[in-house]
């Protein structure tokens, strides 16, 4: 029997499916679109009958997103989880606002218990036009994954051109303890280009009901060729997470250690407080609180305490977009007062999935920083203003095992009541991601 008699006579004999009828109580006959009927099926449960029909329609219309939603389904139904996802992504990237799409996205995402992404595509969902009764099904998913997940894990690997390696000043001469110098050419700005690498991990069991245990650590790289201005910082962190209704409250150990150009700099060890309380479902607000002991393994005369508090706030704006607002406020002291320096600090960050498959995130940032006490060879008070923006960039329709490639563009510009630490960069990369 053809894909299109099959759904039609099946449509013709159930009878729970409301036709019309006349004043004799006869059915009257309806023509129906072959999607439709395929929809029909995939409810009647004869999924084999569905993939048919559906065959059919991709044949002769291979861009039919509800029949694309519909093979999704199925494939959802049959345990198919990556096949499904492909297929909810594929509908995304041209309809990013689906809010029905991004629902079956996470949906097969949670089964499939990659929890990072489910969350991610979940909250995206709620923020649409959908009824109250499955907004209080996601917030169960949510309140559910929080307890779920074990593992999350981030990946970013890039080609990176950089203007500026060691953001270092342009100038050729600056003045000591009023004369002039030459600065050699190690102490200005170089460009080059390397390797970007970020990764991070962390496992949190749950011990009790209202209890996990969270032990992480991450790993940020930047290399270039002739390794003289190769950084790389890895930071771990250890300690419990404490889960109320609205709140989560975590209280951890923390520690880092830096190399800069293949030689230890410098490492600090502390804690960290973390409050997030969400104040609508698709607000959430989080505060930070840090001290650590920084020690330098050169320049001990900048040793001290680090203090440091920021606050957050997250906001779902739409099935293809969030917000993000930060800032924060950082204390360093230092055993010589010159080093010893206040931060304050603004930073926003917009994401949004765009039609034709591309997704675009941007991030500006401004900072303030203070020295305490004029440096003796300059003669002046050091006062920086930073102004940082990054633009990332991808198409969500070139994917790979769970990973995209993106584009991104980072500018760094530096003002400084001192020449010496003026300085500007732009830095382009190329890489993959799997946060998309």
């Amino acid at each position: 029997m053809k894909p299109t008699r099959l759904a039609l006579a099946l449509f013709l004999c159930l009878g729970a499916l409301a036709p019309a009828r006349a004043q004799n109580d006869a059915p009257v006959q309806q023509q129906i679109s072959e999607t439709t009927a395929a929809a029909l099926l995939v409810q009647a449960g004869r999924l084999d009958d569905a993939k048919l029909v559906l065959a059919h329609v991709l044949q002769i219309t291979p861009n039919d997103n509800q029949a694309i939603f519909l093979v999704g389904l199925i494939a959802v139904a049959e345990k198919r989880y990556d096949a499904a996802i492909d297929e909810f992504r594929r509908i995304l990237a041209v309809e990013p606002d689906r809010e029905r799409v991004r629902l079956e996205l996470a949906r097969a995402f949670f089964l499939d218990a990659d929890y990072d992404n489910a969350e991610r595509n979940f909250k995206f969902a709620r923020a649409g036009d959908l009824p109250p009764e499955t907004k209080t099904t996601i917030d169960q998913y949510l309140a559910a994954i929080i307890r779920l997940r074990r593992w999350s894990y981030n990946v970013g690997v890039a080609l990176a051109d950089d203007t500026n390696v060691n953001g270092a000043t342009s100038v050729h001469t600056v003045d000591l303890y009023g004369l002039p110098f030459t600065l050699s050419d190690n102490a200005r700005r170089k460009s080059g280009a390397g390797i970007a690498l970020d990764l991070g991990g962390e496992w949190s069991p749950l011990l009790w009901e209202q209890t996990k245990a969270r032990l992480g650590g991450a790993v940020h790289r930047l290399e270039y060729g002739g390794h003289s201005f190769d950084d790389m910082t890895i930071s771990v962190y250890a300690g419990p997470e404490f889960l109320f209704s609205r709140w989560q409250v975590d209280t951890l150990v923390t520690s880092f250690r830096r190399w800069y150009g293949g030689e230890p700099y410098n490492e600090g060890i502390g804690g960290r407080g973390i409050v997030s309380y969400i104040v609508t479902p698709a607000l959430q607000l989080t505060t930070a609180f840090d001290l650590q002991t920084v020690s330098y393994r050169v320049a001990r005369f900048q040793n001290g305490l680090l203090t440091s508090a920021n606050i957050a706030l997250g906001y779902t704006l739409s099935p293809s977009s969030i917000v993000r607002l930060s800032g924060g406020i950082a204390s360093q002291e230092a055993k010589l007062a010159a080093f010893a320096n206040s931060t304050y600090w603004l930073a926003l960050d917009y994401y949004r999935d765009l039609p034709w498959g591309f997704s675009g995130n941007f991030q500006p940032a401004y900072s303030w920083t203070h020295y305490n006490a004029a440096l003796a060879a300059f003669g002046v008070i050091r006062a920086d203003r930073t102004l940082a923006l990054r633009l990332d960039v991808l198409n969500r329709r070139i994917e790979y095992g769970g990973f995209a490639p993106r584009l991104s563009y980072i500018y760094v510009s530096q003002q400084s009541s001192i020449a010496l630490y003026r300085f500007s960069r732009n830095q382009v990369q190329l890489g993959l991601t799997r946060q998309f």
